[in-house]
Protein backbone atom coordinates (compact mmCIF):
# COMPACT_ATOMS: atom_id res chain seq x y z
CA UNK A 1 0.00 0.00 0.00
CA UNK A 2 1.63 3.67 -1.10
CA UNK A 3 1.38 6.57 0.83
CA UNK A 4 -1.30 8.02 -1.43
CA UNK A 5 -3.21 4.86 -0.45
CA UNK A 6 -2.99 5.34 3.56
CA UNK A 7 -3.65 9.37 3.16
CA UNK A 8 -6.64 8.33 0.90
CA UNK A 9 -8.31 6.06 3.41
CA UNK A 10 -7.46 8.72 6.65
CA UNK A 11 -9.35 11.22 4.73
CA UNK A 12 -12.39 8.69 3.86
CA UNK A 13 -12.62 6.69 6.66
CA UNK A 14 -14.29 3.62 6.59
CA UNK A 15 -17.97 5.33 5.95
CA UNK A 16 -16.43 6.37 1.90
CA UNK A 17 -17.68 9.95 2.53
CA UNK A 18 -14.71 12.77 2.70
CA UNK A 19 -13.71 13.77 6.41
CA UNK A 20 -10.99 16.71 7.50
CA UNK A 21 -7.91 15.64 8.95
CA UNK A 22 -7.23 17.34 12.09
CA UNK A 23 -3.89 18.36 13.35
CA UNK A 24 -2.45 20.25 16.04
CA UNK A 25 -0.65 23.22 16.21
CA UNK A 26 2.73 21.11 15.77
CA UNK A 27 1.05 18.97 12.77
CA UNK A 28 0.21 15.63 15.15
CA UNK A 29 -2.72 14.17 14.13
CA UNK A 30 -5.91 14.60 15.96
CA UNK A 31 -6.84 11.03 16.91
CA UNK A 32 -9.75 9.52 19.28
CA UNK A 33 -7.32 9.17 22.36
CA UNK A 34 -7.44 12.58 22.87
CA UNK A 35 -11.03 12.56 24.39
CA UNK A 36 -11.73 9.96 27.03
CA UNK A 37 -11.32 6.21 25.50
CA UNK A 38 -15.43 5.87 25.36
CA UNK A 39 -16.52 9.04 24.14
CA UNK A 40 -16.20 8.57 20.39
CA UNK A 41 -18.20 5.16 20.34
CA UNK A 42 -20.85 7.10 22.70
CA UNK A 43 -21.13 9.20 20.28
CA UNK A 44 -21.42 7.33 17.86
CA UNK A 45 -24.73 6.23 19.31
CA UNK A 46 -23.35 2.42 20.25
CA UNK A 47 -23.49 2.83 24.03
CA UNK A 48 -26.51 1.26 25.90
CA UNK A 49 -27.67 0.77 29.97
CA UNK A 50 -29.35 -1.87 30.85
CA UNK A 51 -30.73 -1.88 34.21
CA UNK A 52 -33.58 -3.41 36.41
CA UNK A 53 -36.38 -2.04 37.06
CA UNK A 54 -37.26 -2.58 40.78
CA UNK A 55 -34.65 -3.99 43.39
CA UNK A 56 -34.39 -8.04 43.83
CA UNK A 57 -32.87 -9.85 46.92
CA UNK A 58 -29.59 -10.61 47.22
CA UNK A 59 -28.53 -14.41 47.89
CA UNK A 60 -26.37 -15.64 50.92
CA UNK A 61 -24.73 -17.84 48.52
CA UNK A 62 -22.60 -18.53 45.43
CA UNK A 63 -25.62 -19.01 42.61
CA UNK A 64 -26.05 -22.21 41.20
CA UNK A 65 -28.28 -22.03 37.70
CA UNK A 66 -30.71 -18.32 38.59
CA UNK A 67 -29.43 -16.01 36.48
CA UNK A 68 -31.49 -12.94 38.47
CA UNK A 69 -31.02 -10.50 36.05
CA UNK A 70 -29.65 -11.26 32.42
CA UNK A 71 -28.52 -9.76 28.95
CA UNK A 72 -29.06 -11.54 26.36
CA UNK A 73 -27.64 -10.99 22.73
CA UNK A 74 -30.28 -12.02 20.67
CA UNK A 75 -28.75 -11.01 16.93
CA UNK A 76 -28.65 -13.06 14.47
CA UNK A 77 -25.00 -15.25 13.89
CA UNK A 78 -23.34 -12.52 11.99
CA UNK A 79 -25.04 -9.41 13.89
CA UNK A 80 -23.65 -7.65 16.37
CA UNK A 81 -21.04 -8.36 19.64
CA UNK A 82 -22.20 -7.07 22.86
CA UNK A 83 -18.93 -5.58 24.86
CA UNK A 84 -19.66 -5.07 28.80
CA UNK A 85 -17.56 -1.86 29.96
CA UNK A 86 -19.16 -1.69 33.39
CA UNK A 87 -20.97 -3.20 35.87
CA UNK A 88 -22.73 -1.60 38.78
CA UNK A 89 -25.60 -2.33 41.99
CA UNK A 90 -27.19 0.15 44.01
CA UNK A 91 -28.23 -1.32 47.48
CA UNK A 92 -31.97 -0.29 48.32
CA UNK A 93 -32.54 -1.76 51.83
CA UNK A 94 -31.60 -4.00 53.86
CA UNK A 95 -32.37 -5.37 58.03
CA UNK A 96 -29.35 -6.06 58.83
CA UNK A 97 -26.79 -3.62 60.58
CA UNK A 98 -23.11 -3.71 58.50
CA UNK A 99 -24.94 -5.89 56.11
CA UNK A 100 -22.02 -6.17 53.03
CA UNK A 101 -23.33 -7.01 49.65
CA UNK A 102 -20.91 -7.88 46.46
CA UNK A 103 -21.37 -8.68 42.73
CA UNK A 104 -21.38 -11.46 41.20
CA UNK A 105 -21.18 -12.90 37.27
CA UNK A 106 -21.66 -15.84 34.86
CA UNK A 107 -21.38 -15.83 31.07
CA UNK A 108 -23.29 -18.77 29.36
CA UNK A 109 -21.16 -20.83 27.26
CA UNK A 110 -24.59 -21.85 25.74
CA UNK A 111 -26.45 -20.58 23.04
CA UNK A 112 -29.12 -18.05 24.44
CA UNK A 113 -32.53 -18.33 22.20
CA UNK A 114 -36.12 -17.23 22.38
CA UNK A 115 -37.45 -20.34 22.11
CA UNK A 116 -35.43 -23.91 21.50
CA UNK A 117 -33.14 -26.06 23.25
CA UNK A 118 -30.54 -24.08 24.83
CA UNK A 119 -31.59 -21.62 27.36
CA UNK A 120 -34.57 -19.97 26.52
CA UNK A 121 -35.16 -16.58 27.33
CA UNK A 122 -37.74 -14.21 27.97
CA UNK A 123 -38.29 -10.11 27.63
CA UNK A 124 -39.59 -9.20 30.99
CA UNK A 125 -38.17 -6.08 30.86
CA UNK A 126 -39.13 -3.97 28.08
CA UNK A 127 -36.75 -2.80 25.32
CA UNK A 128 -37.65 1.23 25.82
CA UNK A 129 -35.74 0.36 29.87
CA UNK A 130 -32.64 0.18 27.55
CA UNK A 131 -30.95 4.06 28.10
CA UNK A 132 -28.58 5.96 25.71
CA UNK A 133 -25.63 7.04 27.00
CA UNK A 134 -25.07 9.84 24.68
CA UNK A 135 -28.28 12.26 26.00
CA UNK A 136 -30.94 9.98 23.73
CA UNK A 137 -29.48 11.56 20.55
CA UNK A 138 -30.10 8.39 18.83
CA UNK A 139 -33.42 7.81 19.87
CA UNK A 140 -35.29 4.89 21.78
CA UNK A 141 -33.59 1.67 21.29
CA UNK A 142 -34.23 -0.77 18.95
CA UNK A 143 -31.66 -3.68 19.09
CA UNK A 144 -32.24 -7.29 19.61
CA UNK A 145 -31.24 -7.47 23.53
CA UNK A 146 -33.34 -9.36 25.39
CA UNK A 147 -33.42 -8.75 29.23
CA UNK A 148 -34.50 -11.69 31.32
CA UNK A 149 -34.97 -11.23 35.02
CA UNK A 150 -35.49 -15.14 36.14
CA UNK A 151 -33.82 -17.26 33.39
CA UNK A 152 -32.56 -20.33 34.30
CA UNK A 153 -28.76 -20.81 33.02
CA UNK A 154 -27.46 -24.75 32.94
CA UNK A 155 -23.61 -24.12 33.43
CA UNK A 156 -23.35 -22.75 36.72
CA UNK A 157 -19.67 -20.88 36.63
CA UNK A 158 -19.77 -17.71 38.38
CA UNK A 159 -17.23 -15.11 39.34
CA UNK A 160 -16.66 -11.78 41.01
CA UNK A 161 -17.80 -8.64 39.10
CA UNK A 162 -16.64 -6.38 41.66
CA UNK A 163 -13.50 -5.27 43.40
CA UNK A 164 -14.87 -4.42 46.46
CA UNK A 165 -18.24 -4.61 48.23
CA UNK A 166 -20.20 -1.93 49.58
CA UNK A 167 -21.88 -1.81 53.23
CA UNK A 168 -24.71 -0.50 55.14
CA UNK A 169 -23.77 1.24 58.73
CA UNK A 170 -27.23 1.24 59.79
CA UNK A 171 -30.45 -1.21 59.53
CA UNK A 172 -32.17 -0.34 56.56
CA UNK A 173 -30.01 1.31 55.57
CA UNK A 174 -29.42 2.73 51.41
CA UNK A 175 -27.93 4.18 49.13
CA UNK A 176 -23.94 2.08 49.19
CA UNK A 177 -23.18 2.03 45.31
CA UNK A 178 -21.31 -0.75 43.40
CA UNK A 179 -19.54 0.22 40.23
CA UNK A 180 -16.83 -1.73 38.83
CA UNK A 181 -15.62 -1.39 35.47
CA UNK A 182 -15.14 -4.30 33.09
CA UNK A 183 -13.51 -2.87 30.02
CA UNK A 184 -14.23 -5.25 27.18
CA UNK A 185 -13.00 -8.45 29.41
CA UNK A 186 -17.10 -9.69 28.86
CA UNK A 187 -18.02 -9.89 25.53
CA UNK A 188 -21.52 -11.63 24.24
CA UNK A 189 -21.28 -13.31 20.99
CA UNK A 190 -24.75 -13.37 18.96
CA UNK A 191 -27.14 -15.96 21.03
CA UNK A 192 -25.50 -15.64 24.13
CA UNK A 193 -25.58 -14.07 27.92
CA UNK A 194 -24.50 -12.60 30.69
CA UNK A 195 -26.49 -13.16 33.92
CA UNK A 196 -25.76 -10.83 37.08
CA UNK A 197 -26.91 -11.10 40.95
CA UNK A 198 -25.71 -10.09 44.08
CA UNK A 199 -24.71 -11.26 47.53
CA UNK A 200 -25.14 -10.43 50.88
CA UNK A 201 -24.83 -11.64 54.41
CA UNK A 202 -28.82 -11.24 54.55
CA UNK A 203 -31.42 -12.23 51.38
CA UNK A 204 -33.00 -8.60 52.82
CA UNK A 205 -30.49 -7.26 51.44
CA UNK A 206 -32.06 -5.95 47.95
CA UNK A 207 -30.15 -4.16 45.16
CA UNK A 208 -30.67 -2.66 41.85
CA UNK A 209 -28.24 -4.45 39.29
CA UNK A 210 -27.20 -2.89 35.82
CA UNK A 211 -24.57 -2.62 33.45
CA UNK A 212 -23.25 -0.31 30.70
CA UNK A 213 -22.27 -1.95 27.22
CA UNK A 214 -21.20 -1.59 23.66
CA UNK A 215 -23.53 -2.64 20.18
CA UNK A 216 -20.54 -3.44 17.62
CA UNK A 217 -20.10 -5.26 14.32
CA UNK A 218 -17.65 -8.15 14.47
CA UNK A 219 -15.18 -6.62 12.31
CA UNK A 220 -14.93 -3.25 14.67
CA UNK A 221 -13.41 -5.56 17.36
CA UNK A 222 -10.88 -7.33 14.90
CA UNK A 223 -9.62 -3.35 13.45
CA UNK A 224 -8.67 -2.88 17.10
CA UNK A 225 -6.75 -6.05 17.76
Amino acid sequence: MGLSSLLEGLVYGTRNRKEPLAVSALGNPLVNHFLPRYAPLVAEGCVWRAQETTATASVTALPTTAGLFTLGNNEPDDGKWYVVLAVYAFNAANAAALDAFGLVGCLSQLRAVTGGIDVTMAQDLAKTTIKPMSGNVQGQYNGKAILDTGVTITDDRWFPLASDSGSTAINSGTGKTLFNWIDGLIVLSPKTLFSMVSTATSASNTTTKGLIYAEVPREWLRANA
